[in-house]
């Protein structure tokens, strides 16, 4: 099976991934030397053009294979790089992991230790000072944000806030695989016809404010809501803007809807994880948790065989 390592983070407000590798060169060429030696197959490094990312090269033949991907998120997204570079199937199966489970395999190679210290951004509009901590793996989120929020009311969110969870009662903790922690401000406010006012500070993925003439170069302070309530699903084009991958992203996230997991599986679905639809989610003008419908459909197709 391939093996895919993702030294790179396209999610808003997540850290650089060279800037941590950085700090561990040897601990990720050394983790990286071990994930060779496990399969015959290749390793890819996924990184961003013109980023110093290191590599070993004392292998004579090696299976290492350093691939670059530009733009902005999903680019960095694991599941893209496997779509382009060694797509899965029912068939097909390869492997995952991030830069800094590289580096603490690394370690624990050299070391005989496991290291279970990561690196995370802290950030959002409601944080105070973001920046890089370190930490330990499964750390309490409400310890890590002690004194570091503004006044009011906040959504914490361990990892993305476009695919983390959302870190409070039994799940207030980083998340296994998170490198960040994203605080929004919770908005219970619903404005009265907001629909037809002209919203030069409100953002929208489709141009219906006048906010659009300058989205490129604004900067809006996001918030939990979710500018309206559910609806019909409308195929206006907004899914295929933000999914690079080679599929009909309408049609599968119409069949996902309705459950029907036989045309889920030839558009594609078994390739995809809730985070390579949470942009299609984000944009969705009906409203639509299309990160939650794939994760069902998974499950009844593994459970149908």
């Amino acid at each position: 099976y391939a093996i895919f390592v993702t030294a790179m983070d396209s999610n808003p407000l997540a850290a650089r991934a060279d800037v941590v590798i950085s700090e561990y060169r040897q601990d990720f060429m050394d983790g990286i030397t071990v994930l060779s030696n496990f399969t015959a197959n290749k390793v890819f490094i996924c990184k961003y053009p013109e980023v110093d990312i290191p590599i070993p090269n004392d292998k004579p033949k090696s299976n290492i294979v350093v691939a670059e991907f530009s733009g902005p998120h999903p680019a960095g997204l694991p599941g893209t790089h496997i779509h382009f570079l060694a797509p899965v199937s029912a068939q097909r199966t390869v492997w995952h992991l991030g830069y800094q489970d590289v580096i603490a395999i690394g370690k624990l190679f050299t070391s005989g230790h496991l290291w279970v210290e990561r690196i995370v951004a802290l950030a959002g509009p409601r944080v105070k000072q973001p920046r890089l901590i370190r930490t330990r793996l499964g750390a309490s989120t409400g310890s890590l944000l002690e004194g570091e929020l503004e006044h009011g009311e906040s959504r914490i969110i361990s990892g993305s806030i476009l695919s983390g969870h959302r870190a409070s009662g039994w799940a207030r903790h980083l998340g296994r695989y998170h490198t960040q922690i994203s605080v929004l401000a919770e908005e219970r406010e619903r404005h009265f016809l907001a629909w037809i006012q002209p919203g030069w500070s409100r953002h929208s993925h489709h141009n219906v404010f006048l906010s659009s003439l300058f989205r490129r170069k604004a900067k809006f302070p996001l918030t939990t809501s979710q500018q309206g309530s559910p609806r019909a699903m409308v195929p206006i084009g907004s899914f295929s803007r933000v999914v690079p991958l080679d599929i009909l992203p309408t049609i599968l996230l119409r069949s996902l809807v309705v459950g029907d997991t036989d045309k889920a599986q030839g558009m594609g679905c078994l390739e995809l994880d809730e985070e390579d639809l949470a942009l299609c989610t984000y944009v969705c003008p009906s409203k639509y948790e299309y990160g939650a419908a794939l994760r069902a459909a998974l499950t009844h197709i593994e459970r149908e065989g």
